[in-house]
């Protein structure tokens, strides 16, 4: 199955940050004069793409905000892929320990900017933490572009916890 980018024959600019609306434009109509049933000068059968997948994917990577989700959604399938090689990498990879982070006592999020100007791009909850505890990292991607964010932290248990195992020690 294709993806967008090879859907507008822009594979090799697959998660180009520079990638711009007026280039992903004119492949956009490239690929419609290409794959037109009434326009194309030789059929590809094997090749031919459906003018709804051609604006679909016009649609999608000419938005900013919709091209950095589906670039996120993009690695996080070739990374389950990988998986099994052992194979994950995350271009664009910051490593930090969670008290790097801002927390927000309103939500109970810790939060922190990025790079691409998304003022709160990277937000952990504690669900996020708590599905983590036993790795004692999280990985997030940015909500506003493709980049990354490895949050290390560490797991204390609380006195109430200690406690407890204290009185069924006895």
């Amino acid at each position: 199955m294709r993806n967008h980018y090879e859907t507008l024959d822009l594979a090799r600019r697959q998660f180009d940050a520079s990638l711009t609306a007026p280039e992903v434009k004119q492949a956009y109509r490239r690929a419609l004069l290409q794959h037109h049933p009434d326009k194309a000068v030789e059929p590809q059968a094997e090749q031919q793409q459906t003018v709804d997948a051609i604006t679909l994917a016009y649609k999608t990577l000419a938005e900013p905000a919709a091209k950095a989700a589906y670039d996120r959604e993009l690695r996080l399938s070739q990374a389950a892929r990988d998986k099994g090689t052992d194979k994950i990498s995350y271009t664009g990879l910051v490593i930090v320990d969670l008290d790097d982070l801002d927390y927000d006592e309103t939500t109970g999020d810790w939060w922190r900017g990025c790079r691409c100007g998304q003022e709160q791009g990277f937000i952990v909850t504690e669900n996020d933490l708590e599905k983590e505890s036993k790795s004692g990292e999280l990985i997030i991607g940015c909500r506003g572009c493709s980049l990354w964010l490895k949050v290390l932290f560490g797991v204390e248990e609380d006195d109430q916890d200690i406690s407890q195992s204290a009185q069924v020690d006895s």
